[in-house]
């Protein structure tokens, strides 16, 4: 080959695997994005039997390619959404999905008359090329203009794999070059061929379509093709488990069942395979396995794949178990940590988001059960649970630091309007959820430093403060559940509950004072009960804010609450706590 032939395959190879790629990415990464925020709320329904689990991962793979959904799933296991055993029926299934890829591309050497030309991509993509870019110049709605990157994406694609065969094609009648293509006969050397090549641009379907653009162009014997494909399939795993190393021992592990599953299953093939063709020679393997023989291949292994191993999952998940053993630690880890805000999920700001409420909803319960162990702390006669309002109160701290550095990362990732006004809710609700760990952490300080000077309190106060405290609480739970539910008749009652306690502090702050001038109380002891007022009515502050967010976040214009009712509730709470005038 001369030089000049040399440089154009390799420009020409380059030029049509980027903008494969780049096509296949942007095709891949809206699809994700479109169906990412809906698959936490499906996900555990749709994997929980192996079927459908297996099913869920074809289904997925077929539209946004195998490595993404391995790396989808090996953060849904470290995030406890899923479980390994759920998670190697939807690898099984992704290995299978990810062949439509090739069979679209096998489209590219349809032949014959006319009209059976027209469904080559080649002869339609000029057109849908053009179809998505007015979509895109055009669009009005996140809706269509994500369509019409869809439809660029795949044209995109198309145009590289056109681009491939075309730099290739003039290599057919070069003697060294097809002295080079007949050495990949060696299996063990087309595994490594296959292998380094996914390697190298991380992607099982990019090297296939490259192998298919070969067979379009010059001619790829079965011979040379099977173990390609094979060595791509091991190859692919990489993806999944570099996206494991920042994960916990149950990512890691669904990792190394993706791994295991495609090293076995391809080694076994190409073991018992090659072993019988030594002795019956499969005269097969010396003819052009062509584009449609590739995506035949592939779907074949891994059909087969799919019924030898879907009953052998739990085997896989067993080895992986042996491989990396349970330890203590994990426990230890599933406490301190949200294991759900996995840096994997970041790449889909819409799944991720949904990530952050579910986090959320466990600092809201956190929090909750904080409130009530500080209220336990309160009277100087028990001390059962100091130690454990510390613990909760440090794990909300560190739940609300884990969230918000969570989400300044969303917050630098390409977002819609929606997602990014859902972030900016969030971000809202977690400043006010992280203003009421901090008040409830000064207020448990100063009771502890209280109890140290051995303060006294009367009767009196301890009851104000018990009443008081447990009005708070009551909306503190309805906060809570109205965060979960988004109920906006519920937030609209905590703006009710919040001109009642403004009043039931202005009683409370004059009986203090009247035990303070009576000397019923020191000044020490009337000054921290009024911080403890203060921190209440701060608390209850905060609850209206958030419910001010989800009023605004669902877009109520007008009070879902009527006049009748909004007196009946306020009406109610009032004599609920009544014992403080």
């Amino acid at each position: 080959m001369s030089g000049t032939q040399i440089f154009s395959l390799i420009t020409g190879m380059l030029s049509g695997l980027a903008l494969f790629m780049f096509g296949m990415n942007v095709m891949s990464d809206t699809l994700t994005q479109m169906a990412g925020g809906q698959l936490s709320r499906v996900i555990d329904k749709l994997t929980e039997k192996r079927i459908s689990g297996w099913a869920f991962g074809t289904t997925l793979a077929i539209f946004v390619q195998s490595s993404v959904t391995t790396v989808m799933t090996v953060g849904l296991v470290n995030s406890g959404i899923m479980k390994v055993a759920q998670a190697v029926n939807v690898m099984i299934g992704a290995s299978l999905g990810t062949t439509a890829t090739a069979w679209l591309l096998s489209l590219n050497s349809l032949g014959g008359p006319f009209w059976l030309q027209l469904f080559k991509p080649s002869s339609f993509t000029p057109f849908l090329a053009i179809g998505g870019v007015v979509s895109l110049m055009f669009a009005n709605t996140e809706k269509k203009r994500a369509l019409g990157m869809i439809v660029v994406g795949f044209s995109v694609m198309m145009i590289g794999m056109d681009t491939m065969s075309s730099a290739v094609e003039p290599m057919q009648n070069v003697p060294a070059f097809n002295q080079l293509m007949f050495r990949f006969t060696n299996p063990f050397l087309g595994v490594i061929v296959g292998i380094i090549c996914t390697l190298i641009i991380q992607s099982s379907a990019a090297t296939i379509g490259i192998l298919q653009a070969l067979a379009m162009s010059v001619g790829v014997t079965f011979g040379m093709a099977i173990p390609i494909v094979c060595g791509a399939q091991i190859g692919t795993c990489l993806t999944a488990i570099l996206a494991s190393l920042g994960s916990n021992n149950k990512g890691k592990r669904a990792a190394l069942v993706n791994l295991l599953y495609n090293v076995i299953r391809n080694t076994l093939f190409l073991t018992v395979f090659f072993t019988i063709n030594r002795a019956v020679l499969f005269p097969f393997l010396q003819s052009n396995a062509g584009a449609v023989g590739i995506a035949a291949f592939h779907t074949s292994i891994n059909l087969l794949g799919s019924a030898v191993f879907l009953p052998l999952g739990n085997l896989l998940v067993k080895l992986a178990h042996i491989i990396l053993p349970f330890n203590k630690e994990e426990k230890k880890e599933e406490a301190e940590t949200l294991t759900i805000l996995n840096p994997i999920f970041l790449s889909n700001p819409a799944f991720a988001l949904d990530q952050v409420k579910t986090a959320s909803g466990m600092l809201a319960d956190v929090l909750e059960d904080y409130y009530e162990a500080f209220l336990n702390t309160i009277p100087l006669n028990t001390t059962e649970e100091i130690g454990r309002a510390e613990e909760l109160g440090e794990k909300a701290q560190r739940y609300a630091d884990q969230i918000k550095k969570y989400c300044i990362s969303i917050s630098e990732r390409h977002m819609q309007d929606k997602e990014a006004r859902t972030l900016v809710f969030l971000n809202n609700t977690l400043n006010d959820f992280t203003d009421m760990i901090g008040k409830i952490t000064d207020m448990r300080k100063s009771i502890r430093t209280f109890r140290e000077k051995n303060g006294i309190l009367s009767n009196g106060a301890e009851q104000d403060l018990k009443v008081f405290g447990s009005a708070v609480q009551e909306i503190l739970e309805n906060t809570v559940n109205e965060y979960s539910v988004r109920n906006t008749r519920l937030a609209s009652t905590i703006q009710v509950y919040r001109e009642i306690i403004t009043d039931l502090h202005g009683t409370c702050s004059k009986r203090n004072v009247r035990r303070l001038h009576s000397g019923e109380l020191s000044p020490d002891s009337s000054s921290v009960i009024a911080e403890l007022f203060a921190g209440y009515e701060l608390i209850v502050d905060r609850c209206d804010s958030i419910a001010s967010h989800i009023l605004f976040d669902c877009e109520e214009k007008n009070h879902p609450l009527t006049e009748e009712q909004y007196e009946m509730i306020r009406d109610l709470f009032k004599d609920k706590y009544s014992e403080l005038e």
